[in-house]
């Protein structure tokens, strides 16, 4: 069933969704698939959404295109959503711009999070406060072990600045994990900090760290095969208009404007992460949120 369909039936009940369906049979139309990989939707709601306002901005007249994850149940882990996109199995899929996956695949140079996923927050056991209160640089950072996903993007980041982690395969684990005491920290994007902690409220010794964050690029892009021209050339066009139409802006400041407010990035020491990106991108551009 369609994802469209999926929550529609959540918000309206079975009967609308129904309803929707003798809709489409009787006007004879189908609907465009677009099947992702990446299509956790507390995970990726933004991405999703944006996606839509992409389709949607550039949809002929009675056009209707819908989202489709690849398979129910939990996403594929990202080498295998690159596997998916380079047989064809779904439509594009949304990674940070690495070197080799540019020279493969058809990016579109943008980064849809505009920066604000090069800020990370720390998840860290309430006894461990005091230590990471005296950290002032990434040298005091070194002294303490962070978790992580081994196939995350940014795996290798902490490596290359010699910032020891415990990886480990399903990052499902990490919170219990952090709080059983297997490493001092976990770090979060600014949008997942605190929605995690409230979406698992047994770990109670758990908490956001106050004083501190990391920084690095860390842009996102849209991805598709380079046989997939026409789809690319649509969603970058879809991009511009919603750009000069303010609903972009509109989009990102609904999912993101709050969380930027609660993490208080002006008050907190950043940690600036080496992170080297493919030569010719363009600026990080954080206007829509980071206060100058």
């Amino acid at each position: 069933m369609l994802l469209a369909l999926m929550l529609s039936c959540a918000q309206a009940g079975p009967g609308h969704a129904l309803a929707a369906a003798k809709a489409d049979a009787r006007s004879g139309t189908e609907p465009q698939v677009l099947t992702l990989c990446q299509a956790d939707p507390q995970r990726y709601a933004y991405r999703m959404a944006l996606t839509r306002l992409l389709l949607a901005r550039t949809a002929a007249p009675g056009e209707r295109t819908e989202l489709r994850p690849y398979a129910p149940g939990p996403d594929p882990t990202q080498e295998r959503c690159l596997g998916l996109l380079r047989q064809g199995l779904v439509d594009l899929v949304y990674l940070p711009p690495q070197a080799a996956l540019l020279r493969e695949f058809s990016a579109i140079p943008f980064d849809l999070h505009q920066g604000m996923l090069g800020y990370r927050l720390l998840l860290i056991h309430k006894k461990d406060q005091a230590r990471f209160a005296a950290v002032r640089d990434l040298a005091g950072l070194r002294q303490l072990t962070g978790g992580f996903g081994r196939q995350w993007a940014d795996f290798a980041l902490f490596e290359r600045n010699q910032l020891p982690v415990v990886g480990v395969a399903q990052g499902q684990s990490l919170l219990a994990m952090l709080q059983s005491g297997r490493f001092q920290y976990f770090h979060r994007g600014l949008h997942e900090a605190w929605a995690e902690l409230e979406a698992n409220p047994q770990l109670d010794q758990l908490m956001v760290e106050p004083h501190l964050a990391l920084h690095y690029r860390f842009p996102v892009y849209y991805l598709f095969r380079k046989d997939r021209a026409a789809l690319r050339q649509r969603m970058e066009r879809g991009l511009a208009l919603a750009q000069a139409d303010g609903s972009f802006a509109a989009l990102f400041r609904q999912h993101f404007q709050a969380i930027a407010r609660r993490a208080q990035l002006g008050s907190r020491t950043i940690l600036e992460i080496d992170a080297p990106l493919p030569p010719g991108l363009p600026p990080e551009d954080s206007r829509l949120w980071l206060p100058p």
